[in-house]
C-alpha cells in the first residue's frame, strides 16, 4: 500500500505459512479457490466417534490440498495425531487436540522440509 518492497522470508518460513492457512481454512472460504482448505473444520463440533477414519479423512485431505497449492513441495507426506484432551478456561470441557505434522522436500534446493502445528477444535484455538 506504500509502494514498498516487502522484506523477504526464508523458503521454509513461505512453504510454513502456505501450510498453516491450509489447515486453518475451511473449504470455500477463498471466494477466488473453493478448493484451498482443510477437511478439519467439516467435524469442529462434532463428536468424532471413529478416530481411526477421521485421522485419515484429514490426513487425505491436507496431502491432497498441500500437493495442489503448494507446488514448492513434493513427496508430502502427513502425520496427524488426535487426542480428547479435558480443556479449561472458564470451565471444563473436553476437546479435540490436533497434531499435525507434515515432511516433503523442497522442490527448488532439494531439502528435506517438516512442519509441525497443534490446535484444539471445537471451536478452533491454540495452545
Amino acid at each position: 500500500m506504500q509502494k514498498k518492497e516487502h522484506p523477504r522470508i526464508l523458503l521454509k518460513d513461505s512453504v510454513s505459512r502456505v501450510i498453516h492457512l491450509i489447515t486453518i481454512t475451511h473449504f470455500g472460504e477463498l471466494k477466488s479457490d473453493e478448493s484451498f482448505g482443510c477437511e478439519i473444520w467439516e467435524f469442529d463440533f462434532e463428536n468424532v466417534t471413529n478416530t481411526q477414519l477421521f485421522k485419515e479423512e484429514i490426513r487425505n485431505s491436507l496431502i491432497k490440498t498441500i500437493s495442489m497449492h503448494e507446488p514448492r513441495l513434493s513427496q508430502v507426506r502427513v502425520d496427524v495425531q488426535v487426542q480428547q484432551v479435558e480443556y479449561r478456561v472458564l470451565n471444563r470441557r473436553t476437546k479435540s487436540r490436533i497434531t499435525l505434522r507434515v515432511d516433503g522436500v523442497l522442490t527448488k534446493t532439494n531439502e528435506p522440509f517438516t512442519y509441525s502445528e497443534a490446535f484444539f477444535i471445537g471451536p478452533l484455538s491454540y495452545y
